[in-house]
């Protein structure tokens, strides 16, 4: 029977310190075989790939390509379509087919029997 009634000594430093240690060397090598067996499946990955298509890196995209800025080209785009729509120029010069403005070719369709109103 003891005749104290208390701990003769603190907790021992020696047990507690080789506990860490092994701890810390288990974790290195379960560290350490997680990297080889990453390295090992990235391999077989690699093996088991398709080969890219030996003409896939030299050939351009067919038309249309993307835009660059396709906020200047929408607006060049328009600016033809409303040059188109607000001028005069020839359709076709051998038969005589000519292109007016939109707003004269309007007055044309709504006045009497199709003659161009006077201006």
């Amino acid at each position: 029977m003891s005749t104290g009634g208390h701990e003769p000594m603190d907790v021992a430093g020696r047990p507690v310190l080789t506990a860490a240690i092994g701890l810390l060397v288990v974790l290195l090598l379960v560290a350490g075989g997680q990297l080889l067996l990453l390295r090992h499946y990235a391999g077989r990955a690699t093996e088991r790939e398709a080969p890219a298509a030996p003409l896939a890196e030299t050939r351009t995209p067919p038309e249309p390509r993307l835009l660059v800025d396709p906020r200047s080209a929408l607006l060049e785009l328009r600016a033809e379509e409303d040059a188109l729509l607000h001028g005069y120029g020839w359709v076709n010069r051998e038969a005589g087919i000519v292109r007016i403005p939109i707003e004269r070719a309007i007055d044309v369709l709504a006045s009497p029997a199709g003659k161009a109103p006077a201006r």
